[in-house]
C-alpha cells in the first residue's frame, strides 16, 4: 500500500452493500440533472426552428433610420443580414382589395423574404416590379395558381401583377382565413401604390447578427453610435430570449424563475447524498479512528473521504447519463408521436451534449459539496475511541430525556430524531425542498394555463369578426346561427374603443368598451379576480375591467360614458379584446351607454355532433364585410401543447416525489443500522419488536412534521411571490392558498414517513439480539 488513499479500492470491495444506497444516490442525481436539461434542450432545437418560422429570423428592427444608415451597419462584421420591409392594411381595415378580398400589401426586399423570415413556400420570390407573391391562401380564397394574373384594386385606382409564387411572412394568421390574403411585391411597385393613395412611406428596417450571444453589446453600440431613440428599436423577442439576449422583463423573469428551480434541484441533489455520506460516515467511525491510531492525519482523512465520493461517481455517473438520456428519449418521443403538432419536428433520438455535460459536471460537484461535512466528520473522530472500543458512542447528553406524557418508545424516537442537529436539519431540509419545488411548480401551471388563451372556457371553434371590430354583425344572426345541428353554444360581444370618459381616477381620460353576451358573463365567473359579478347582468350602472399591469382602471373606480355614470363592480383576470382602459359591460348596458346594437365579434362552440357541413351552414350565412375564422386546429395545437407542459411539469414532480421518498426511506434506514447496537441492548432489556416499530415510527414522523412545517411555510411564500411575479403581474389572477396542493402534500408526507419505517422495522424485529449487539 502506497499511500492511505489505496484503502478507497479495497473498501469499495469490502463495504460494496452498504454503498450501493450512496451510489444509488448519486446516480439519481445525475438523471435528474440530464433528463431536465437534455429535454430542455430538445425543447429548444425544436422550438427554434417553429420561432423562426413564426416570428422570422431576424433579431432586431429599427425604425426612421436612412437607406445609409442602413448600409453603414450592413457593412459591420458582427452584422450577418440587413433587410427591409413594409406594411399597410394589416387589419383589413382600408379599401385594398385583390379580387373580392381584403388585402395586405407588404413592400419588401429579397433578402427580408428569403433569409430573415423564409417567407416563400411556392414559386419564386418577386424579382420585378410586375410580380407578386401571395399568401398560400390566396389559391383557395382567390382560386389563383402561379403565372396567373391579379388586380390590387386601390382607391386611386388598379394594379396588375402577375403571381410569381406563394408564401408568407406569418403563414399561421393567414393559413386559417379565406376573409383576408397577403400580396408581396417589391419595394418599387409598394412604393408606386402607395404614393397616388397619399400613403406616406415607412421601411422598417431588419436585422441579423453574426453571433446572436453579443446582441446587447452590439444593439448598445448600434443605438450610441446613430444615436437612435430607445422606442425605434425592437427585438424579435422569441429569438433573443432563446439566446438569453432578451431584453423583455417578462423574459428576465424566467431566466430568473429558471435558475432558482435549477438552485433548488442541485440543493436537493446535494442534501439527499450529503444525507447518505453523512450516515455512511457515522457507521465508520471505528474504521476511520484506527486510521488516525496508525497515523493518518485529519486533512489525509478529508482527502480519503472525497476520493471515496469520486470513487462512486465512476460507476454513478455513467449510469446516470444512460438513464438520464432514456428517459429523455422516451420524452422526445412521446411529444412528437402522442402530442405531435409544434413537437412534430421534436428530435427522438439525439444526444445533447448539454445534458451530457450538466449532468457530469453537476453530479461530481454534487459529490464534492456533499462529502464536505462528511469529510470533515470523519476527520473529527478521536483515535482515543477507537482504541477504546467507543467508537460510535452518542453523543453527550447534559439531562436524562424527559418522557412526560409520552410512551417510552416515542419519547426515545423523538430524541434519536433531534439528538443529532445536523442530521435533523439535512433530513428536515430534504423534505421541505421537496414540498417547496411542488408548490412552485404548480404555479408554472397556472402561468401556461393563462399564457395559452385557447384554454378559456369560452374559446370559440368559430369566429364571426367586423374588419377591424367594425359593429357589423346582428344580434339576429346568432339567433340563426344557434339553430343549426352542431351548434353547442354562441355568444355576441361588441367593442368600442377610445371612448372619451371622466373618471374619479384623473389620469383616465379614455375607455375602451367591450360587450359581453350572457353566455360570456357566465364564463367570465372563471376569471373572476375581485368584485361581484351578479351585478353587470342586464341594464345596469354597474360594469368590470381586466386587473394587470397594462390597465389603471381599478375596481371601485367611477366613470362617466356618454353624461351616464358607472361604477366598476369587479375585475377578471384576462379579456376578450386588450385590456387597456378596459371596461366591459353586459349587451344591454352597452346599447344604452354607446346607442350600438350589433356585434362586433360571433363566437361559436361546436357540439361533437358538428360536421363540416355545420361549418359551411355557418359561412354560407355571413357577407362579404364578415370575417370567418376557423380555429378548430389553432384550439387543438394549444390545447395539445398545454398537454405537454402538464406531463413536463407532473413527470418533474414525480422525480422530485421519487428522490424524497427514496432519501427519507435510505436516510432512516442507515440511521437505524447506525444505532443498531442500541437497538440490540433495548431489546435485551426486554423492548419488543411492536415498541422498536413505534420509536422508529417517531423517529421518522419527527423528521416529516418538521420537514412540513418549514416546507410549507417557505414554499407558501416562495408560491406566492412566483405567482404575483408571473401570474398577478400579466394576467390580473390573484394567489389564492392552494388547499389541494397542500392536502396531497401532507398524504404524501405521511405515506413517506410510513414507507421509511417498514424496512428497517422489519429487519431489526428479524435480527437475533446476539446479532445486533455485535454488529458492527
Amino acid at each position: 500500500m502506497r499511500s492511505y488513499l489505496s484503502l478507497v479500492a479495497i473498501s469499495g470491495k469490502v463495504r460494496k452493500r452498504q454503498n450501493r444506497m450512496t451510489i444509488f444516490c448519486i446516480i439519481i442525481s445525475v438523471l435528474l440533472v440530464t433528463t431536465i436539461f437534455s429535454v430542455a434542450d430538445m425543447f429548444i432545437r425544436n422550438q427554434s426552428e417553429g420561432l423562426k418560422q413564426k416570428h422570422g429570423n431576424w433579431h432586431i428592427q429599427l425604425e426612421n433610420i436612412s437607406q445609409d444608415t442602413a448600409e453603414e451597419i450592413s457593412r459591420r462584421p458582427d452584422v450577418a443580414a440587413v433587410g427591409w420591409s413594409e406594411i399597410f392594411n394589416a387589419d383589413a381595415d382600408q379599401p385594398y382589395y385583390i379580387g373580392e378580398k381584403k388585402a395586405a400589401v407588404y413592400g419588401s426586399d429579397s433578402i427580408y423574404l428569403a433569409e430573415l423570415v423564409n417567407a416563400l413556400e411556392e414559386g419564386s420570390l418577386p424579382q420585378s416590379d410586375n410580380d407578386i407573391m401571395l399568401s398560400s391562401n390566396a389559391k383557395l380564397a382567390l382560386d389563383v395558381k402561379i403565372g396567373d394574373s391579379v388586380t390590387v384594386k386601390t382607391p386611386s385606382g388598379n394594379t396588375d401583377f402577375t403571381v410569381c409564387g406563394f408564401g408568407s411572412d406569418d403563414a399561421a394568421y393567414y393559413r386559417d382565413q379565406t376573409y383576408m390574403v397577403a400580396a408581396y411585391m417589391t419595394r418599387d411597385a409598394y412604393i408606386s401604390i402607395m404614393e397616388p393613395n397619399n400613403i406616406p412611406i415607412n421601411p422598417v428596417c431588419y436585422i441579423r447578427f453574426q453571433d446572436v450571444s453579443k446582441a446587447s453589446g452590439i444593439i448598445a453600440e448600434i443605438r450610441q453610435q446613430y444615436h437612435l431613440p430607445e422606442e425605434d428599436i425592437s427585438e424579435n423577442t422569441a429569438i433573443m430570449g432563446l439566446a438569453g439576449q432578451s431584453s423583455n422583463e417578462s423574459m428576465h423573469n424566467i431566466y430568473g424563475i429558471a435558475a432558482v428551480l435549477f438552485i433548488l434541484v442541485l440543493l436537493a441533489g446535494v442534501l439527499m447524498i450529503s444525507g447518505s455520506m453523512n450516515s455512511n460516515v457515522a457507521q465508520r467511525t471505528k474504521f476511520f479512528g484506527m486510521m488516525r491510531c496508525i497515523g493518518a492525519s485529519r486533512q489525509q482523512i478529508i482527502r480519503y473521504v472525497r476520493l471515496e465520493a469520486l470513487n462512486w461517481c465512476k460507476t454513478a455517473v455513467p449510469v446516470g447519463l444512460i438513464i438520464g438520456t432514456a428517459i429523455e428519449w422516451g420524452i422526445c418521443a412521446l411529444l412528437r408521436f402522442w402530442i405531435g403538432d409544434e413537437f412534430a419536428a421534436m428530435p427522438v433520438f439525439a444526444l445533447s451534449p448539454v445534458g451530457l455535460i450538466s449532468g457530469a459536471m453537476v453530479g461530481i460537484v454534487t459529490v464534492l459539496l456533499a462529502a464536505q461535512s462528511p469529510a470533515k466528520h470523519a476527520s473529527k473522530v478521536s483515535p482515543m475511541a477507537a482504541v477504546s472500543g467507543n467508537a460510535d458512542t452518542a453523543l453527550s447528553v447534559r439531562h436524562a430525556t424527559k418522557r412526560k406524557i409520552r410512551k417510552v418508545e416515542r419519547t426515545l424516537g423523538i430524541h434519536h430524531a433531534t439528538a443529532s442537529k445536523k442530521n435533523w436539519f439535512l433530513l428536515t431540509a430534504s423534505f421541505s425542498l421537496s414540498i417547496i419545488l411542488f408548490l412552485c411548480i404548480s404555479v408554472g401551471l397556472d402561468f401556461a394555463h393563462e399564457l395559452i388563451p385557447t384554454m378559456r372556457s369560452w374559446q370559440p371553434d368559430i369566429t364571426l369578426n367586423g374588419y377591424a371590430n367594425e359593429r357589423v354583425l346582428d344580434q339576429r344572426l346568432g339567433d340563426a346561427i344557434s339553430g343549426i345541428t352542431g351548434v353547442e353554444h354562441i355568444w355576441g360581444s361588441s367593442y368600442m374603443e377610445n371612448v372619451s370618459v371622466n373618471s374619479s381616477r384623473p389620469d383616465i381620460d379614455h375607455v375602451n368598451i367591450t360587450s359581453y353576451s350572457q353566455y360570456m358573463l357566465d364564463c367570465a365567473k372563471d376569471s373572476l379576480v375581485q368584485g361581484d359579478l351578479s351585478e353587470i347582468y342586464g341594464d345596469s350602472d354597474k360594469v368590470m375591467t381586466v386587473l394587470n399591469k397594462d390597465n389603471p382602471i381599478k375596481v371601485g373606480d367611477t366613470i362617466q360614458i356618454a353624461g351616464q355614470d358607472v361604477e366598476v363592480a369587479c375585475g377578471i383576470s384576462s379579456g376578450l379584446y386588450p385590456s387597456e382602459y378596459s371596461v366591459i359591460c353586459s349587451q344591454e348596458t352597452f346599447a344604452r351607454l354607446t346607442g350600438e346594437q350589433n356585434y362586433s365579434m360571433i363566437g361559436i362552440q361546436l357540439s361533437s355532433k358538428a360536421t363540416d357541413e355545420t361549418v359551411k351552414q355557418i359561412n354560407s350565412l355571413t357577407e362579404s364585410n364578415v370575417i370567418f375564422t376557423d380555429e378548430r386546429q389553432s384550439n387543438q395545437r394549444n390545447a395539445n401543447t398545454y398537454l405537454a407542459v402538464k406531463f413536463l411539469l407532473y413527470s418533474f414532480m414525480a422525480i422530485i416525489a421519487m428522490i424524497t421518498l427514496f432519501n427519507i426511506v435510505n436516510s432512516i434506514s442507515m440511521s437505524v443500522t447506525a444505532r443498531i447496537k442500541q437497538y440490540g441492548a433495548m431489546r435485551a432489556v426486554g423492548m419488543d419488536g411492536n415498541q422498536l416499530t413505534r420509536m422508529i415510527g417517531a423517529e421518522a414522523f419527527t423528521y416529516a412534521v418538521s420537514g412540513l412545517i418549514v416546507g410549507s411555510g417557505i414554499g407558501i411564500a416562495l408560491s406566492r411571490f412566483l405567482y404575483v411575479k408571473l401570474v398577478t403581474r400579466f394576467f390580473g389572477s390573484q394567489w389564492s392558498l392552494p388547499i389541494v396542493l397542500i392536502a396531497i402534500i401532507l398524504v404524501f408526507d405521511i405515506v413517506s414517513a410510513a414507507l421509511a419505517v417498514y424496512a428497517p422495522a422489519k429487519r431489526i424485529r428479524n435480527m437475533p439480539i446476539t446479532a445486533t449487539i455485535n454488529e458492527l
